[in-house]
């Protein structure tokens, strides 16, 4: 006798639904919320070096700028508001020093490098603090971050974290961190505590595209009007 046996197979079929987020949709006339910085220290302290490893994850060996040099990026969305940062690198030769006195002006936050492996940089952070307070309209309520750049430089470091710290510690600074734009190490957390502490303070500009480009055009209208008089 044969014994007939019937398998049975039942198929289940699984609906995987992606859930998609989206940054909400910004014109170019909407108001934003801009945060000046400005990057001191002195010569051939890597600056120029760091901002271009922040922003671009480039390194270029020599990097300098001339007077000023300057980069502009979209932060994004913080509590209901959209930031926008400017990054200023000064340079620090004294022969440029009346060009870039009024960059100070209007400034929510500053960067402070110096150099792991020469101690006169690391002496000089005092000149700069100082400049900041002779030179910031907004000196009092600045937020200021120092980093000790070429960290990766390990058998030349001649400044040591400890004293630093309390260095910063001594001016009520509250970040620091050693960095290497070369080998990118550190780069990106002093830019993003900086940011984060001025959104915090409230210490950001208001910019209102329509305005200015309502000004700009009453400007120019004014122009034709006396244009037409004369």
């Amino acid at each position: 006798m044969i014994e007939e046996t019937t398998t049975t197979t039942t198929t289940t079929t699984t609906t995987t639904t992606t859930t998609t987020t989206t940054k909400p949709t910004r014109n170019e006339d909407d108001d934003y919320e801009l945060i000046k910085v400005l990057m001191l220290g002195d010569y051939k302290t890597g600056k120029g070096s760091v901002l271009r490893r922040y922003h671009y994850n480039e390194f270029e060996l020599g990097v300098s700028s001339i007077g000023v040099d300057f980069i502009k990026r979209d932060y994004g969305m913080v509590n209901g508001k959209y930031y926008k940062i400017q990054i200023w690198d000064v340079n620090s030769c004294e022969r440029f020093r009346s060009i870039t006195q009024s960059y100070y002006r209007g400034a929510h936050g500053f960067m402070l490098l110096y150099d792991c492996t020469n101690q006169e940089s690391f002496n000089n952070l005092q000149f700069w603090i100082n400049e900041i307070i002779n030179k910031s309209t907004n000196s009092n309520n600045s937020t200021i971050v120092i980093i000790g750049n070429k960290c990766d430089l390990l058998n030349d470091i001649k400044i040591d974290p400890i004293k630093s710290k309390q260095f910063c510690d001594s001016k009520s600074i509250t970040s620091f961190q050693n960095v290497s734009a070369k080998d990118s190490i550190n780069i990106n957390e002093p830019f993003e505590t900086l940011f984060r502490q001025i959104i915090e303070k409230g210490h950001s500009q208001t910019v209102s595209p329509k305005l200015i480009k309502q000004r700009y055009e009453n400007n120019n209208n004014n122009n034709n009007k006396s244009c037409n008089i004369l």
